[in-house]
């Protein structure tokens, strides 16, 4: 079939048509509310798909050592508590002895009245008893600055548990969206393969019609073993990333947690002022840094207490059996009694150990608005980024459809025999660069929202999600053997060995006859331009 017939009119048709339709108002209309109606189905699939992030949350949660390690501490300082508000409470003590002596002492005493001496047997057996309850009434502060330290550590393990759990449910976002993602870019090599079997497709038929050479359909064939190569590694980064999140999760490697199936791309930033105040707010390292100046403080007086008068009453009550023989035991003894102890000189002690307290407030103090500086710059920082990443999501987005036009465009330019095969080739290289910016956009998006929340996220570079695509000029490397090819006015030099000078060098001149020298290796190369060679 001829050239014009086969493939100019088809394109020209199929060309006129779709802008024919496009121009027209009423399917305008229809294509945007066809549009709208494909949004609001995929805003309700996303909404519906949210809940999968919260299930991978809870059971993340459910099996993290670190938030179980976090609980227990809160449960120890929870007991500490308790002891401390003990301390305000009467304390009974109880004391028991007894002894047995095998030769007990005798004992005479010469009564001027009597004519006898008076002889006293001492008991094999001596034993007694007694109890002691006491209550402090003042002990320099000591025993409230206890109480007051023990429930602000007691605090301070919530919001250290908070953060904990923070930073691990961040980590889970992590594990989560990477996997989606790794997921999404198995499709984006799933398409490229598929669009370069089409161009494969095409080029035979070209070949086959002897409208095309067949080192194009070399060069296809080449770019179809690499998109598969692509494809393998894109599934075997997917399968690491799942049992990465399987792992992280304590769920067994053969179970398949389902996830969203792409990544929710974010378009709307909060303000920053509510944004920030929020974020303060609701910051766990502010509340510890808080609490460490109010414990230092309890510390404080706990230590200074030791140089203060102390007052206590009590009772004490004692039975116990006599050393000899009377007729009878005595009767139990008790006693009241109040004790007040004032330290008179310690050498300066208390003034030494109040000095030390200050200073370790003092550092508390300056810890505390340290935490707070780096926290705002976190935030800001994080909320620059975030409204970056949303602009970068908009703009691949927009990139996107134009790749998408592109590769269309040059298909159907190839098939007219207006461009090369190399052009095609790029167009779909570029249109696949698109899309994993798009996804690369989108899982930044994602980081850089969570970071406005979390601790010192921004520097830690090795939960950032990146994907590792292999970006080669794939440009330099479809061209013919001993050939310059010029693309986007720049020329590419592949030399007669085979192997390829990726240095590129700006065209100054005439592209039908020329000679070039690379800057870098210092070889000159002469060759005819690309379309006489496809001629």
């Amino acid at each position: 079939m001829p050239f014009f017939t086969k493939y100019n009119v088809y394109s020209f048709i199929s060309n006129f048509m779709w802008n024919f339709f496009l121009t027209l108002p009423t399917i305008q209309r229809m294509n945007k509310w066809i549009f709208l109606c494909l949004a609001g189905i995929s805003i309700q699939t996303q909404a519906q798909q949210s809940n999968f992030l919260q299930e991978y949350r809870a059971k993340v949660k459910e099996y993290n050592q670190d938030i179980k390690a976090a609980g227990y501490a809160v449960s120890i300082q929870k007991e500490k508590e308790k002891l401390a508000r003990a301390d305000f409470l009467p304390s009974l003590s109880g004391n028991a002895n007894f002894n047995y002596t095998g030769n007990p002492a005798e004992l005479s005493v010469d009564i001027p009245s009597l004519n006898e001496p008076v002889s006293f047997q001492g008991r094999n057996s001596q034993y007694g008893a007694s109890l002691t309850l006491a209550q402090p009434i003042y002990a320099g502060g000591a025993i409230k600055a206890g109480y007051d330290k023990a429930k602000k550590e007691s605090e301070l393990s919530h919001y250290e548990q908070i953060r904990i759990t923070n930073n691990i449910i961040y980590d889970a976002d992590v594990y989560y969206w990477n996997k989606v993602a790794r997921q999404e870019m198995v499709t984006v090599a799933e398409e490229l393969k598929e669009s370069v079997s089409t161009l494969v497709k095409v080029v035979k038929d070209r070949v086959d019609e002897e409208y095309s050479d067949r080192n194009d359909l070399l060069m296809a064939e080449v770019k179809l073993n690499d998109a598969e190569y692509r494809l393998i590694q894109s599934r075997n980064d997917a399968e690491v990333a799942r049992l990465s999140m399987n792992s992280f999760s304590g769920i067994p490697f053969n179970e398949f947690i389902e996830t969203d199936s792409v990544v929710m791309p974010l378009t709307d930033v909060q303000d920053y002022s509510e944004t920030l105040n929020t974020a303060m707010a609701t910051r766990p390292e502010l509340q510890i840094a808080s609490h460490k100046i109010d414990i230092q403080k309890a510390a404080s007086k706990i230590a200074n207490a030791q140089y203060l008068p102390k007052l206590s009453v009590g009772i004490d009550g004692s039975y116990s059996s006599p050393g000899y023989d009377f007729k009878s035991d005595l009767d139990p003894n008790y006693a009241v009694y109040a004790k007040l102890s004032v330290p008179i000189f310690e050498w300066r002690k208390r003034r030494h150990t109040k000095k030390s307290g200050k200073y370790s407030v003092n550092i508390a103090v300056e810890n505390h608005q340290k935490v707070t500086d780096n926290i705002r710059l976190e935030i800001e920082t994080a909320f620059y980024n975030y409204s970056q990443a949303i602009d970068k999501v908009k703009l691949t987005e927009s990139s996107l459809s134009k790749a998408a036009d592109n590769e269309r465009m040059a298909m159907d330019k190839y098939k007219e025999g207006n461009i090369s095969i190399v052009e095609v080739i790029n167009a779909q290289l570029y249109h696949q660069d698109a899309k994993v910016n798009y996804i690369q956009s989108k899982l930044n998006a994602q980081d850089c929202k969570k970071q406005i929340g979390q601790s010192g996220r921004p520097n830690r570079h090795h939960n950032s999600i990146i994907i590792s695509y292999e970006k080669k000029t794939e440009k330099h490397q479809a061209v013919f053997m001993g050939c310059i090819f010029i693309l986007r006015n720049r020329m590419l030099l592949l030399f007669p060995s085979g192997i390829l000078c990726r240095h590129s060098l700006p065209v100054s001149r005439p592209a039908d006859d020329f000679s070039s020298l690379c800057s870098r290796c210092g070889i000159v190369q002469r060759s005819r331009t690309q379309r006489k060679i496809h001629q």
